[in-house]
């Protein structure tokens, strides 16, 4: 199966381009900027790596079986929404307006809990409302309509992804927390005995995405993926000091914020969602971090 892979300059990205290359597949790895993380894709047997605007099709050398599509664009400082909309929105109309004239067989889409905003439920499955999202969450709804409207014509299938753990995480809490710890800081964090589940491991996903791939589907879902079973924040912040080697100087701070756990359900029922345990998952990324250094 040949199988285009967007954002493989980004972490979870250039993750899947080597997974997929490593499962056989016939791997294209679309990028806008260069990063060290292409270096070893550029070695991988099974992957070829294009720099492209994904408003621009020209240099995309479809057709493709399937498309997963892991760019995007993040909030960061100074960041503009147009960006964002051009980068997310834009990008996603005309890929599917190419997956169309590829005949593929399938569309993934590296979705956001971002785009429920402001989160009230205790529990956050696919049915939870959308509540006064912010541009980046915005994006990520609008990118998800696209591909639904399209769905009698393109399987899509939308992951709504929590903080992601894995070999060079970065920008969501658990990889600021390690950083913190390493750095000898101090955690402050809130509700410290409220229930947490809230990561996915890359490795997960890209066992998700292959198994999906692999067995092909019809219309269009979207599922909330999070880890196995439950632990406090605060034991989460331990563990990950204990897997780090270093102490847990947590302050506890006061936040109008409720907290809230994710429901995989759906993931695990229909779409065979395996992930990890909580704290295992902790104890594998604190191994990862460590080693990376």
């Amino acid at each position: 199966m040949r199988v285009l892979v967007t954002g493989v300059s980004g972490f979870i990205g250039s993750y899947l381009a080597e997974f997929l290359a490593a499962a056989d597949f016939d791997v294209v790895g679309s990028h806008r900027r260069e990063t060290p993380l292409l270096l070893k894709l550029a070695r991988q047997k099974g992957i070829r790596l294009i720099q492209a605007d994904l408003t621009d099709m020209a240099r995309l050398s479809g057709p493709f079986d399937a498309v997963v599509h892991a760019a995007g664009t993040s909030p960061g400082a100074g960041m503009p929404v147009r960006q964002m909309v051009h980068d997310n929105v834009l990008s996603m109309l005309a890929l599917t307006k190419s997956a169309r004239e590829w005949n593929s067989r399938a569309f993934i889409f590296l979705s956001s809990i971002s785009l429920h905003g402001q989160i009230t439920n205790a529990i956050v499955d696919e049915d939870c409302p959308i509540i006064n999202p912010d541009a980046y969450g915005a994006t990520k709804h609008l990118s998800e309509i696209v591909l639904k409207e399209q769905a009698h014509l393109i399987p899509g299938l939308a992951l709504r992804l929590p903080g992601v753990l894995g070999p060079c995480a970065h920008r969501n809490w658990l990889s600021d927390v390690a950083a913190k710890l390493l750095g000898g800081h101090a955690i402050p964090a809130f509700n410290l005995d409220a229930p947490f589940n809230n990561a996915a491991h890359v490795a997960d996903i890209s066992n998700l995405v292959t198994t999906i791939l692999l067995r092909g589907w019809q219309g269009f879902d979207a599922i909330v993926l999070g880890a196995k079973d439950m632990i406090s924040v605060g034991d989460a912040i331990k563990r990950l000091a204990n897997g780090l080697g270093v102490p847990a100087n947590i302050v506890p701070v006061s936040s109008a914020k409720s907290p809230f756990i994710l429901s995989s359900e759906r993931a695990i029922t229909r779409w065979g969602y395996d992930p990890m345990e909580i704290g295992k998952m902790i104890d594998c990324y604190a191994a990862e971090v460590l080693a990376a250094q």
